[in-house]
């Protein structure tokens, strides 16, 4: 039977690297044992200041910042829909707003639960094949409140894109434009027109337009003072379109007397 004594390195140098192993095996069991400890519990870099933290009860991965590091700046875990992502958080008063990207969506919350009754936020729909939508939502403060959208829709096949200004589900919503609003399937203009002769229509051509649509409707309304017959005679009697089409009509006026008159027109393509 050998004794203990056989046992043990044959040189002092072939011992000391026994020791050493041994104390390596001895740290990395002690670091196995505290991380298993912890793992329902919370791991930090650092116990204050800007730090990472990984909170083993909500799973949640927590980066601090700001100047003491007491901000949260970001955090990438589950959320309850069962899915998960990466939040990136900031400022603004008079609550913290986060942003969650994953998935296509981008939403914006507040970091407190129950302020808003909905969110707002970006989400972009593809199949890759025939559609890759953006769709733009507001939140709602109350529960009753709905959310306005705007849908950025393609077509495809090479077909012309959709804009929708729209509501939660059946909700319509209403369009205020500060500007002036302009529309391919619009054109307006005026034109003089000066009778040939007295109670003869008399017609003017306007040309150069493009207006899209397939059926195109007119209409047209005369500046003047003496709508209708007049005892005097120097009354409108009328004023009418034909001829309608993407690029152009014919304004007609009929007039008591020969008196240049203005007819304002328009053109709808639908």
């Amino acid at each position: 039977m050998p004794r203990q004594l056989d046992q043990l390195p044959p040189d002092a140098t072939s011992l000391a690297r026994r020791l050493a192993a041994l104390e390596r095996e001895v740290r990395e069991l002690r670091a196995a044992r505290r991380l298993g400890s912890a793992t329902a519990g919370l791991i930090r870099t650092a116990a204050s200041g800007s730090r990472l933290e990984l909170d083993g009860s909500t799973q949640d991965l927590n980066i601090y910042g700001g100047s003491d590091g007491s901000q949260l700046i970001a955090q990438a875990g589950p959320d309850t829909s069962g899915g998960g992502g990466w939040w990136s958080r900031d400022f603004q008063f008079p609550y913290n707003i986060t942003s969650f990207m994953g998935g296509g969506t981008v939403a914006f919350r507040t970091i407190d639960d129950g302020i808003i009754a909905m969110n707002g936020g970006l989400l972009y729909l593809t199949d890759g094949s025939s559609y890759a939508d953006m769709i733009v939502t507001s939140g709602a403060v109350g529960t009753a409140d709905k959310r306005a959208l705007i849908i950025l829709e393609t077509v495809s096949g090479g077909g012309a894109p959709y804009v929708y200004v729209t509501g939660d589900g059946t909700t319509t919503a209403n369009l205020d434009v500060s500007g002036v609003t302009t529309s391919g399937n619009l054109a307006w203009g005026s034109v003089v027109i000066t009778p040939s002769a007295a109670n003869t229509p008399t017609s003017a051509v306007i040309s150069g337009l493009n207006v899209r649509g397939s059926t195109f409707i007119a209409f047209a309304s005369p500046v003047t003072s003496r709508p209708g017959s007049t005892g005097t005679p120097d009354g409108v009697t009328g004023v009418s379109t034909n001829n309608i089409s993407s690029t152009g009509l014919n304004v007609w006026l009929n007039r008591q007397n020969l008196t240049a008159t203005t007819v304002n027109w328009m053109v709808i393509g639908i």
